[in-house]
């Protein structure tokens, strides 16, 4: 039988390399889309962002679920592990978003620096969050210019948390209302 903390490292693995393929992926994009419009790489590089953002998405909950099973007294214990919580969930919301996103704009001939933009930021989380693995597990990472990571859990009050629950559902109730035409 293999240990949760082997398998917290294999899935941790596939998510930070896919999400790295993908990060630099939508760079790539973006600059081919500054240089030359016409590159036959543009759409290898949309397609492949995209797929390795789907399967990191779906490699992230075994790697959450195996580090909290692998972490000892559990993720609630200890700062660090909050924010690599509150991290790896907002760079997995942040990939469900841009792919649902490009599942809805499929033909679109606009560009898409916005949205290759918040591909990067997905991947920008999931790499914050693998070094402040590091940071638990060896003590050293590349976020050790970020002191307040370790000893602080930057959280929402609760009023506040309401409130943007609050507005999310009146944007979405609003997005299903609008006489503006969708695609």
């Amino acid at each position: 039988m293999i240990e949760s903390a082997t398998f917290h490292v294999m899935t941790t693995e596939l998510v930070v390399g896919s999400f790295a393929l993908a990060g630099l992926c939508f760079f790539l994009h973006s600059v081919f889309l500054f240089l030359n419009k016409e590159s036959k790489f543009m759409p290898m590089m949309d397609t492949t962002a995209h797929v390795a953002l789907l399967f990191g998405l779906l490699s992230l909950p075994f790697a959450i679920l195996s580090g909290i099973e692998s972490s000892p007294s559990g993720a609630h214990t200890s700062p660090l592990l909050a924010n690599k919580m509150l991290l790896s969930t907002a760079g997995g919301g942040l990939a469900l978003g841009v792919l649902y996103t490009r599942w809805k704009m499929h033909e679109d001939d606009r560009p898409h620096h916005l949205h290759n933009a918040f591909g990067s930021l997905s991947t920008a989380c999931m790499l914050l969050t693998a070094s402040l693995g590091g940071t638990y597990t060896r003590a050293d990472s590349l976020t050790e210019f970020l002191p307040f990571v370790k000893e602080n859990t930057l959280l929402l009050p609760s009023w506040l948390s309401i409130v943007v629950i609050a507005l999310i559902l009146a944007a979405l109730l609003m997005r299903q209302s609008s006489t503006v035409q969708h695609r």
